[in-house]
C-alpha cells in the first residue's frame, strides 16, 4: 500500500509540485484578483507543509496522516485570516504570509544546517 512508503509519497509530492509548476508556468491561467490574496496564503501554507515534511523525512519521522491534516489544517487557517481580514477590511493576509514565510525560511535553515553537517561531518546523528 502506498502510505506505508513515506519516501515514495514524498516522491510524488516533489514530483507532483515540479510538474504543477511546469504546467503553471506555460498554461495560461488567470486567477481573479479578488482570489488572489487566498491563492497566495493557499501557496505559502503547502510550501510550509511541504518544506516541514521534508524537514520530518531527514529526521525519519515523517507521517502521512500528520502531513494531510496540517497542510488541510494551515490551508483553512490560512484561507479563514484572509476571510476575515476582507470581511473587517484589514489587510490580515499582510500577517499571515509573514508568518509563514518566517515558517518556511526557519525550516530551509534546519534542512541547510542537517545537510550542511551531513555533506561536511560524516557522523550526523539522525533520530531513529
Amino acid at each position: 500500500m502506498i502510505w506505508d512508503n513515506s519516501g515514495e509519497i514524498m516522491l510524488y509530492a516533489i514530483l507532483g509540485i515540479f510538474l504543477g509548476t511546469i504546467l503553471g508556468a506555460f498554461l495560461p491561467f488567470n486567477i481573479a484578483p479578488e482570489y488572489s490574496r487566498y491563492t497566495a496564503v493557499a501557496i505559502l501554507a503547502i510550501l510550509d507543509s511541504l518544506i516541514g515534511a521534508i524537514g520530518a523525512q531527514t529526521k525519519k519521522e515523517f507521517n502521512v496522516a500528520n502531513f494531510i491534516t496540517g497542510l488541510l489544517f494551515y490551508v483553512f487557517i490560512a484561507a479563514f485570516f484572509v476571510y476575515l481580514g476582507d470581511k473587517l477590511n484589514l489587510d490580515l493576509y499582510l500577517g499571515v504570509t509573514v508568518v509563514f514565510m518566517f515558517r518556511i525560511i526557519q525550516k530551509v535553515a534546519v534542512l541547510r544546517d542537517f545537510y550542511f553537517k551531513r555533506f561536511f561531518d560524516k557522523e550526523v546523528k539522525i533520530k531513529e
